[in-house]
């Protein structure tokens, strides 16, 4: 079982995601909005860990427990080696964003909090089998 590598402060996604569009594709999506001009909160996020993801949940950090509302494949797998473009507008303002995956394979769950999603446009989630760490590492 992965261990919770808490990166930043806890990833909660807000409860108001109006939009989503997922590009599920085997190959990196580059993004080229600057951070700057993120307004909307959109970034990539890539599936490097090994492992496939059945639910990935974004909400405002500080809001308590992850509703369905906050889940963004909708039923869908994020594949490993996938790349997903995450597209929302969210009803809560907030500074800083929680992230939660569910893992296809039910071995837990992972989080990252705190995140500053004006100032990120690529996430990536790696996994160490040696440390026994998943990490989010913004590029």
């Amino acid at each position: 079982m992965r261990k919770i590598f808490v990166f930043a402060t806890s990833i909660m996604l807000c409860l108001g995601v109006l939009g989503f569009t997922g590009n599920f594709n085997s190959t990196s999506l580059t993004s080229t909005v600057s951070a700057a001009q993120n307004a909307e909160l959109d970034f990539t996020i890539v599936n490097k860990t090994g492992y496939d993801i059945k639910a990935l949940y974004i909400g405002a950090t500080g809001t308590g427990d992850w509703t369905k509302d906050d889940e963004v494949l909708h039923g869908k797998t994020f594949k490993n080696g996938a790349a997903l473009k995450i597209e929302f507008h969210p009803k809560a303002k907030a500074a800083k964003w929680d992230i939660m995956v569910a893992w296809a394979d039910g071995s837990g769950n992972e989080e990252w909090e705190g995140l500053n999603l004006t100032q990120i446009e690529k996430l990536t989630l790696v996994y160490d089998e040696n440390k026994d760490v998943t990490s989010a590492v913004i590029e």
